[in-house]
């Protein structure tokens, strides 16, 4: 893969990373798998299946489903850079315990947890309710030095959808970098002009990133309105103006 910039720099990449997958379970996972493998050399495994990977001993039953889903000429192997790589995550809920964080860190491929708020998106209703019923487990993530992946937008009724991530950065992301200045997070899939400026300008700190979706980057909302609904091009955090686009795609390129 081949990128080229304004500046006449290329940067030629030889095989990407996917770092927001979701391989889906049962025998659709072989599927998606045949064509994952041909693209990526690792790939970050979203845990928010039915029912959600919210133990480690669910995360290790899903990892080697996914072994198993491989096609023959495709190996799996943590210590080979040849090989093709699951970077499993743990869904965290209310509930998650620090010890459940330290267990799944202690397996060698558990590399993050996944925040979702609850309802917030596919199957979250698991997800987080209050961030401060996390915090026990967030300690043992910055101790160990795990990565926490975000869904960022908040889900009540009361905040419109099209400006649960400009809450979200409010109400949790702000109070999270605070109390916990050396965890490593990652905003996923931002959506909006103001969590682009929130990662890029030192507001959120050094330890916080942010991942962007190719159709974030490539459509505004206009795509899913305009001429009627196209419910294919509805996901979650939903479609933005324009001009939240163009501030997502000067992300892409810093």
């Amino acid at each position: 893969m081949a990128l080229s910039f304004a500046d006449g720099t290329t940067l030629t990449i030889t095989k990407p990373d996917d770092f927001h997958h979701h391989f889906r379970d049962g025998d659709r996972s072989r599927s998606v798998l045949s064509h994952t493998t041909e693209r990526f050399g690792r790939c970050i495994a979203m845990p928010n299946l039915s029912p959600p990977l919210t133990t480690t001993d669910l995360v290790v039953k899903y990892r080697q489903h996914l072994i198993s889903s491989l096609s023959n000429n495709v190996s799996e192997d943590e210590s080979n850079d040849d090989c093709f790589k699951f970077l499993m995550t743990i869904y965290l809920t209310d509930n998650t315990t620090a010890a459940e964080i330290k267990k799944a860190h202690a397996t060698g491929y558990v590399y993050a947890a996944k925040y979702y708020p609850a309802g917030a998106t596919t199957n979250s209703a698991a997800g987080v309710t209050d961030v401060k019923r996390t915090y026990g487990a967030l300690r043992a993530m910055e101790e160990c030095g795990m990565v926490l992946c975000i869904h960022s937008e908040v889900a009540r009724p009361d905040v419109d959808i099209f400006d649960r991530e400009d809450h979200f950065i409010d109400e949790v992301m702000t109070p999270l970098v605070k109390d916990f200045p050396n965890l490593r997070m990652v905003m996923e899939h931002v959506s909006t002009g103001r969590a682009v400026d929130y990662v890029t300008s030192g507001q959120a700190g050094p330890n916080v990133r942010a991942s962007i979706t190719p159709h974030h980057l490539l459509y505004n909302r206009n795509a899913l309105l305009v001429g009627g609904v196209r419910p294919h091009m509805y996901c979650l955090p939903i479609l933005k103006r324009e001009t939240h686009r163009l501030a997502r795609e000067l992300l892409s390129l810093v």
